[in-house]
């Protein structure tokens, strides 16, 4: 069943939003799909999954796409094409915000290091425009969710979600998994403050969390994904998950919206899964009535 995403708590809490209501000062409310709905409707849907709407000369283009960085992938001509026919005034990428001051002396070269992510800053640079993070900042990000779950499981299933996952189906290559373990520890959760001391940042800790929650040992090439699936309506981390996905999607959804009072042409790279979620709420937000906006 589709759900209304309710912005106004959020506004109290993340200081990347700026604002969430429009003209009259209502709050505003977007239409999504629930993740168990979108969870069973995954293998149906080609990836990459492009939404294309339009109305009163606004248009969004989202690319919902699967994290990886083989380049024979279809999704990154997919984005270089829609980037071309669109020409995008502003584009919006998952995962982080990427300075201004990184290039990439080539599209391999984006795509090998950061993938959809890459490919799509790659592009804005060529065309001489700004690509702004989707998502809300880790550091926000870390500090919403730790009021809401104990630190232990939040980082059990980040790690699962974020680092295992994409290694597990070959996000990687050949780096081993203690590697890219331990570079996306420190790059990603202690430069945004995620708490953990020096043991908790081996990788030992986090195998010690997935046996005493899991029951058995952690293998990367057989491990316990549906544990962590937010497609699953009965499991501990599976709730965690889908939590922690409506809160991006709130914060994506309104970044697009705010971006539609200045610009006409919007481009987003996000996870496939996203995209189904937030399909209802891109045509509600491309329907609004709003002041011109630049050429």
């Amino acid at each position: 069943m589709p759900r209304n995403i309710y912005l106004l708590l959020l506004l109290c809490c993340c200081s990347c939003i700026n604002n969430n209501t429009q003209q009259g000062h209502q709050p505003v409310t977007y239409t999504t799909k629930n993740y168990i709905e979108v969870g069973k409707i995954m293998d149906t849907v080609k990836t990459p999954y492009v939404i294309d709407v339009q109305n009163n000369g606004k248009r969004i283009v989202f690319i919902g796409c699967v994290h990886d960085v083989d380049s024979s992938h279809p999704q990154f001509g997919i984005i270089g094409k829609y980037f071309k026919e669109l020409q995008p005034q502003i584009a919006f990428n998952e995962g982080g915000q990427i300075p201004d001051s990184m290039h990439y002396a080539s599209l391999n070269e984006a795509i090998k290091k950061d993938g959809e992510t890459g490919t799509l800053k790659f592009y804005a640079d060529q065309a001489g425009i700004h690509m702004q993070n989707g998502d809300m900042d880790a550091k926000t990000e870390f500090a919403l969710t730790l009021q809401k779950q104990p630190k232990s499981d939040m980082f059990l299933y980040y790690v699962v979600e974020r680092i295992a996952i994409p290694y597990h189906y070959g996000a990687y290559k050949n780096e081993p998994f203690d590697s890219v373990f331990n570079r996306i520890i420190a790059r990603h959760f202690v430069k945004n403050g995620f708490p953990l001391t020096k043991q908790e940042q081996d990788i030992t800790y986090f195998k010690g969390l997935y046996k005493k929650n899991i029951g058995h040992d952690f293998n990367i090439k057989d491990f316990d994904i549906e544990a962590f699936d937010y497609i699953n309506n009965s499991c501990k981390f599976c709730a965690v998950g889908r939590t922690s996905k409506m809160v991006r999607d709130s914060i994506l959804l309104s970044k697009i919206d705010q971006a539609l009072n200045t610009y006409n042409k919007v481009m987003v790279t996000f996870g496939s899964g996203h995209a189904l979620a937030v399909e209802p709420a891109l045509k509600e937000i491309v329907d609004r009535k709003r002041t011109a906006a630049k050429q």
